[in-house]
Order: structure tokens, then sequence, then C-alpha cells
């Protein structure tokens, strides 16, 4: 363990206040969870003048849609930033049964249908809410799942028990997206993922990663117009394989709201206007669903200085970062 570990907040918060919070129960673990967001916000007054600035420069972009009240708005804010960053670890070593009762599911039978097709699924995800609860839902299922992200950090046990599994057919490890893989390695994902898809699996990718460069398509989002990585659409028009967009925010009481989307089919050429439909899409759950868009509204890409600027465009925040899709093949 290094010094600047020791000094960082990450132990402290992932191996010690979450399963600590954990054995209180799913309510109270919620309660104050908020609570720290809410002291946080109050303690830390550049937390709280940047949740603020960030409220009011989404709701001035998006003018009359953004009704809702602002003040109960950025309070729910505050308190949402631990429950962001606790990602799925909540749920860890819940039971069977109670995990599955803290989850409010619909539209279920989509996924159900589009797997009943015979071509896989992709399933497109995205950075609002609860985001990584959703695969682990999918996974407690019993669902095949494979993941075409970057692996993750501070994720659940079983998460990383998927992720470190070292037999039988499609290996997560041969799925994980990086910065830095070789154009040999990132034709080996694609061939990977196709591979999954004919054999019927559910392969997961986020929706709403802005980038510049290959694999891109122009998109709007929360006033904002840039490019956005468009692999899910490449695949989808490639292998004809249906695309269920998945959506899954906070609950109080540390309860969940899993929604699957009726599933879409994108033709060859129409992958441009899918990645602007799926931002339009996304953005009526944010606006329905403000308090959970903590990285929409927080991280720098997705703000006024968007990629592009003089910053690393690989870092859309110091919590999450993105593979490079340079490093991957135009198809």
């Amino acid at each position: 363990m290094t010094f600047r570990h020791f000094l960082s907040w990450k132990p402290l918060f992932y191996d010690g206040l979450l399963p600590t919070l954990r054995a209180l129960g799913p309510a109270r673990a919620d309660a104050l969870l908020g609570m720290l967001g809410r002291a946080t916000a109050t303690a830390w007054p550049p937390r709280g003048r940047a949740l603020e600035a960030a409220l009011r420069r989404v709701e001035a972009a998006l003018g009359p849609t953004a009704d809702w009240d602002h003040a109960r708005t950025l309070r729910a804010l505050e308190e949402n930033v631990p429950r962001f960053l606790a990602r799925d670890c909540p749920l860890d070593d819940d039971p069977e049964a109670r995990f599955f009762a803290r989850f409010d599911v619909a539209g279920f039978a989509h996924l159900e249908a589009a797997l009943a097709e015979g071509r896989g699924v992709i399933l497109l995800g995205c950075h609002l809410g609860a985001h990584l609860s959703a695969p682990h839902w999918i996974y407690r299922k019993g669902l095949p799942l494979r993941m075409l992200i970057q692996r993750p950090a501070h994720v659940s046990k079983l998460l990383r028990g998927r992720f470190d599994v070292v037999d039988g057919s499609h290996l997560q490890s041969g799925f994980f997206l990086n910065r830095r893989l070789t154009p040999e390695e990132a034709s080996k994902r694609v061939f990977r993922t196709r591979s999954a898809l004919r054999d019927g699996l559910i392969v997961y990718l986020k929706g709403d990663v802005p980038w510049v460069g290959p694999n891109t398509r122009p998109g709007r989002l929360l006033g904002q117009t840039q490019s956005f990585q468009s692999l899910w659409a490449e695949f989808a028009g490639l292998f004809r394989a249906p695309v269920v967009p998945v959506f899954c925010t906070h609950r109080p009481q540390g309860r969940y709201a899993l929604s699957f989307d009726p599933a879409l089919k994108i033709a060859r050429g129409d992958e441009a206007a899918a990645v602007a439909r799926y931002l339009t899409r996304l953005e009526t759950e944010i606006v329905a669903h403000p308090a959970d868009a903590v990285g929409h509204l927080l991280w720098p890409c997705y703000g006024p200085q968007r990629l592009g600027d003089a910053r690393d465009p690989a870092q859309p925040g110091r919590r999450s970062r993105v593979h490079n899709p340079e490093s991957l093949p135009v198809v």
C-alpha cells in the first residue's frame, strides 16, 4: 500500500464505511449515505457550489423541460453523490430473496423476447443512477452476460468474482477494454463480441460516453453537442443483434427502479440516427430523475469543457475512465 493510497478516501469509503453500513440493513444504510452526501456538500463548500452550478447550467440548457423543484432536486442530488460512488457495493451479501425484493422491475419481458430471437442482445447502459446495479441484477438472474467496458474498480464481490472467472467459454477478461489495447487486441474484442452474440449472450455497453475519433457519432445531451462512442450501434448494425436500453435509478430505503426498453433494431446506415435517438431517450430519463444524474452533472466531459479541449480525452472524470476508441478498428 502506497502513502498516496493511505491518504485516499477510497479505502475508508469502500473497505470501511460501506461494509459497516450494509450490516445495518438497506433502509438505514441508504439513509446514512444520504446524510453523508448532505454533510459533505455543507462541510465542503466547493462540492456544494459545483452541484449548484451544474444543476443551474442544466436547467438553463433544458428550459421549461426542467420543471423540477430546484431546492428539492439540489438536496436530493447532494444525497445521491455517495450512493452513486457506492456503485453496486450496497447489494453485497444480500440473500437472493431480499436482493430481488429491492428492485422494482419494468419491461423485463422486452429483454426476454429479444433473447428468444437467438441473435444475442446488446444491453445498452449509461452512467445514470445505480448503473452497475443493472448488470449485477442480470448476473443474479442467471442470464449470460459479458461487459464490453473498461473494468470498473470498487464494485461488489459478485461482480469481481464474475470478472475473475478463469475457465469456460467467452471469458469476461477477454472483453474488457482499456486505452492501451493494441490494434490486434482491439480486433479480438470485435470477434469475441460477434461470437458471444451468435451464441445468444448479452453484451453490455455504455451509450453515453463522449469521445473524439473513430467509432463515434454526433449527438446532443443536456444542451451540449459533441461526439459519442457508437460501438453499440455499429455492432447492432453489423451483427443484426437487437438493442435493449436499460436504466437503473435509486429509490428510497435502499431500493432501485430497473427498467428495460423495447428492443431496437438498427440497420446499416442508421447508426448516427440511432445514437441521436438514444441520447434523446437518455435525456428524458435524466429529466425524470435529475438527482440521479451525478456523473452527467459533475464529470467535465458532460459540461462546457468538453472532450477535444486541452485535456486528456480519456478521462471523462477522475472516477471513470473510458477506453480509447482510436485503438479499436473502424467498423
